[in-house]
């Protein structure tokens, strides 16, 4: 059960969503949308192609998260891995909470691990932080390559440019702090608020959490894969997202989706609405206004994409049906 103070805080986020798409919707005008629907009819085949290739990322993401579960010892087989990834997406599409998904994730696998809740959960936030340090090292470089163009465009320099820079330096060396720094070795003192009743318990469980981000740090040539998995997954999106620009006819570069594509991930990232909605369309709005890109396209070359996560998710629901624990198993034989 969430608490008021959740509720209000996930309506308002709710509320600011629903504002701002209400407010692009007005001021490019329902009929001018419309037509740019309609026109997509006949351009099904790059359509149904943008559709097909946002599989095998969400794929290489699971496989990302196998590789986790495997270096902290947690042998979940790929039947169990992709229920629970599924499971997790459907509920990250279709609840309004940004986290529901993961909450999902983090309930099944540790119900799987038994005595390695800790870690299984753990695994979850490891996987999320490097996704968001390779889009961050990806965005920070694409961005520093082409300075001369957003130096150009003030309106995104100022509102974009620098920000996200400035978020991308956050996150690496976040990031590398969460992956090279151990807290508890680095202040061996915390240790002894392990007997202490009142935080005994939080104390033992964050060390955990911090060994098991360890175990990933203690193997470089797992982190380097990890990485090469998530560049391979944005790269992978971002020719997603070239094909519904197809459709919608645009004659921009794949440079330019290389450079917004992953850029409007990562804004849209920031928690301030649930998954991103209307912040994801404003900010593509934005920035693809900078080549002369419609409002009525630059929306749909945001939305569309997104849309096809949701329907690949739809799935998970299916599993979320059937889904049985080895526990669940184990009780029925």
């Amino acid at each position: 059960m969430k608490n008021p103070r959740q509720i209000v805080g996930m309506l308002l986020k709710l509320g600011l969503a629903v504002g701002v798409l209400g407010y692009l919707l007005h001021k490019m005008g329902l009929n001018k949308l419309g037509g740019t629907l309609k026109g997509l009819a006949g351009e099904w085949p790059w359509l149904l192609a943008g559709f097909l290739l946002c599989l095998p990322p969400l794929l290489l993401c699971m496989a990302r998260w196998k590789r986790i579960l495997d270096a902290q010892g947690m042998r979940l087989g790929w039947s169990k891995v992709n229920s629970i990834f599924f499971i997790g997406l459907f509920f990250n599409s279709f609840m309004i909470g940004p986290t529901g998904g993961d909450l999902m994730k983090a309930y099944y696998t540790a119900r799987e691990t038994r005595h390695q809740k800790t870690e299984a959960v753990t695994t979850i936030f490891i996987d999320r932080i490097i996704g968001l340090y390779a889009m961050a090292l990806l965005v920070g470089t694409v961005i520093l390559i082409r300075w001369d163009f957003f130096a150009a465009n003030p309106a995104i320099r100022g509102a974009v440019a620098w920000p996200m820079l400035v978020a991308c330096l956050t996150i690496i060396v976040g990031g590398a702090i969460a992956f090279g720094v151990h807290l508890f070795e680095l202040c061996p003192w915390l240790r002894r608020l392990n007997h202490i009743p009142a935080v005994g318990k939080i104390m033992e469980t964050v060390e955990r959490a911090y060994n098991a981000f360890y175990v990933c740090r203690a193997n470089p040539k797992l982190l380097v894969a990890l990485l090469l998995y998530s560049f391979v997954i944005q790269l992978v999106f971002v020719v997603a997202s070239w094909c519904v620009g197809q459709a919608l006819g645009l004659t921009v570069s794949f440079l330019d989706y290389l450079t917004f594509g992953p850029l409007i991930g990562l804004i849209s990232a920031i928690p301030i609405t649930p998954g991103g909605t209307g912040i994801r369309e404003l900010a593509s709005i934005k920035l693809w206004g900078t080549l002369g890109v419609t409002d009525d396209r630059a929306l749909l070359l945001a939305f569309i994409p997104f849309l096809y996560l949701v329907l690949w998710g739809i799935p998970g629901g299916l599993l979320f049906l059937f889904h049985k624990s080895d526990k669940e198993d184990e009780s029925h034989a």
